[in-house]
């Protein structure tokens, strides 16, 4: 009777090991370690960030295409690029104005590893200079994420990012595929 029993939880060990990866993904056709996500419409950074950082953990991440606007001068622009620049959390950053237009569009924002220092900093250069937030982005864009995991882990991130309201959808990242030589 004990070996019996040894042996069923000896089998429920293996199962629930193998239930922690992802064993039916054709590992040459993704990125392992590597998650993406799309944010919902109508989502601030603010709301993005408190969201994501309360289940990922230690985790890198970066979130993109953040948008922002506010009229200013032209001879402006080299002030803000300047603000921008300055920002460590800031992975890439666009300013564009339209002519004629008295808005200038603050665009495609990547913050990467953005941590509540930092998110406090940008927070306060938003309040500061008086930019709008365009929740729904510009030009098309959706806002979206990468999420850097464990390898063989993903399934379980896509499957928590998918749980949280903010997240339209969360899936593998595809290698490049060339096809046949």
């Amino acid at each position: 009777m004990k070996k019996l029993i040894c042996f069923k939880a000896s089998i429920l060990i293996i199962l629930f090991s193998a239930c922690k990866k992802d064993i039916a993904i054709d590992k040459n056709r993704i990125v392992e370690g590597e998650i993406q996500f799309t944010i919902n419409d109508n989502v601030t950074l603010k709301q993005s960030f408190n969201d994501l950082k309360s289940i990922i953990g230690d985790n890198e991440y970066e979130l993109r295409n953040f948008y922002y606007t506010k009229v200013i001068s032209p001879d402006s622009m080299t002030y803000y690029w300047h603000v921008f620049k300055n920002c460590s959390y800031i992975k890439v950053f666009n300013i564009f104005k339209k002519p004629n237009d008295a808005f200038t569009q603050f665009n495609a924002f990547n913050f990467k590893n953005l941590d509540y220092i930092n998110y406090s900093k940008w927070d306060s250069i938003v309040k500061t200079e008086k930019l709008k937030e365009m929740p729904n982005g510009g030009d098309n864009v959706f806002r979206a994420g990468f999420l850097f995991v464990p390898k063989g882990k993903e399934l379980i991130w896509i499957n928590k990012l998918k749980e949280l309201s903010i997240i339209k959808e969360a899936n593998y990242v595809s290698k490049y595929y060339e096809g046949p030589m």
